[in-house]
């Protein structure tokens, strides 16, 4: 069992509370996975119904109700076999026994409960729901399964915890903040590019006169580095034969991604 921070675990155990709120309130979602992360927490759920951020309100109120029931945290260790049972009795069998499949014989099962929620973890957690105070639900996201695209694909809710109130207040104005200088607002507010997620891809820019400008002006300024520095262009072929690939090590990690190869006829 890893060790974790106060932080993680205080993160780790509002995830547990956002997965049982999420119970409560839909029954019918089957649950993945709820670890945290270095900003906060998140957890992927299956489900139907497509959440809104109507929907997180009243995620995040329940959450406070489960806070407010000061349930404790209880480890239970069990053999495979009786791992197998208390899941089936939750009804999460769709990914649990997936997530149970991947722990190596031998080593340590353990499941957390808090009030009437049960759940595969390692741990660690708070000693109860009511040190979780200071949170907050963030947002919606779509995230495959494993993240292989050819998985079912999952809603992702994320959050983050805090300590204290003031802590995570401070945290959310950062936040704030820092949309107001996101790249991707300035850019588009300059008219420097122009972004079309549907047609060209996410995080694609579409670069308009005065960007190009730019990014021409950029070139110069690495060529004329570059020829004071005594370096010297090259340039390669945009298509090569497979054999590179293979030698170089990228083809087994990007080959899904490449274009096929071309038969000669």
């Amino acid at each position: 069992m890893k060790k974790m921070t106060p932080l993680e675990e205080l993160r780790h155990s509002s995830a547990h509370v956002l997965g049982a709120a999420v119970r409560r309130l839909f029954p019918q979602a089957q649950l993945d996975i709820g670890p945290p992360t270095d900003t906060g927490f998140y957890y992927d759920f299956d489900l139907d119904h497509k959440f809104t951020p109507e929907d997180l309100e009243k995620i995040e109120k329940e959450m406070r109700r489960i806070a407010g029931e000061n349930q404790k945290f209880e480890r239970l260790e069990v053999p495979r076999d009786e791992a197998i049972k208390l899941i089936e009795s939750t009804g999460q069998t769709k990914y649990k026994a997936g997530r149970l499949a991947d722990i190596p014989e031998g080593e340590t099962i353990s499941f957390y409960k808090n009030g009437e929620f049960l759940d595969l973890c390692a741990g660690t957690h708070v000693p109860s729901t009511a040190k979780i105070q200071a949170f907050k639900l963030l947002s919606i996201a779509g995230a495959y399964h494993r993240g292989d695209e050819k998985n079912a694909q999952l809603q992702r809710i994320y959050g983050t915890a805090f300590p204290n109130r003031e802590e995570l207040e401070a945290w959310l104005k950062m936040q704030e903040e820092a949309k107001k200088r996101d790249h991707r607002k300035i850019g588009h507010e300059m008219g420097l590019f122009a972004m079309d997620a549907e047609f060209v891809g996410p995080g694609l820019p579409l670069w308009l006169p005065k960007g190009t400008a730019i990014i021409e002006a950029l070139e110069e300024l690495a060529k004329e580095t570059e020829f004071q520095a005594n370096y010297v262009r090259v340039r390669t072929p945009h298509i090569a034969k497979e054999i590179m690939y293979k030698t170089s090590g990228h083809l087994p990690y990007y080959a899904e991604s490449m274009f096929p190869p071309m038969e000669l006829f």
